[in-house]
């Protein structure tokens, strides 16, 4: 992690046992971060936690996407008498292939809505 000029006067430590810290060093295995800004990283996520998901809930709402996604566009090929084979299989692919690019699609809707709903 680059340094940065910011402060930081306050400093937090706590012990991990074996397990725990196996698990660490797995989620900072292919990054360049540090057990110590990795573990910033995730109290500072959970601390703005409006929208931020872990990653069992990402996994979940990911689910939901694509099985939401799946249906509108059915129904939509539906409604216009286009449910084709292969026009069905194009959904799918997108769907299975592009998951990333719809949660994240469907994040930026809620954020929005959510600063919306603010004003």
């Amino acid at each position: 992690m680059a340094k940065r000029d910011v402060r930081y006067p306050h400093t937090i430590g706590f012990r991990v046992t074996d397990e725990t810290w196996l698990r660490i060093e797995q989620e900072i295995a292919e990054t360049d971060l540090t057990a110590h800004d990795w573990c910033r990283l995730v109290v500072m996520e959970r601390l703005t936690r409006e929208v931020a998901l872990s990653k069992n809930e990402r996994i979940l709402f990911s689910q939901f996407c694509r099985t939401h996604y799946l249906l509108s566009n059915a129904f939509k090929l539906l409604a216009a008498d286009n449910l084709t084979t292969e026009e069905w299989d194009k959904v799918r692919h997108f769907a299975i292939n592009k998951i990333d690019f719809i949660a994240e699609r469907t994040l930026e809707h809620l954020r929005l809505a959510m600063v919306q709903k603010k004003r």
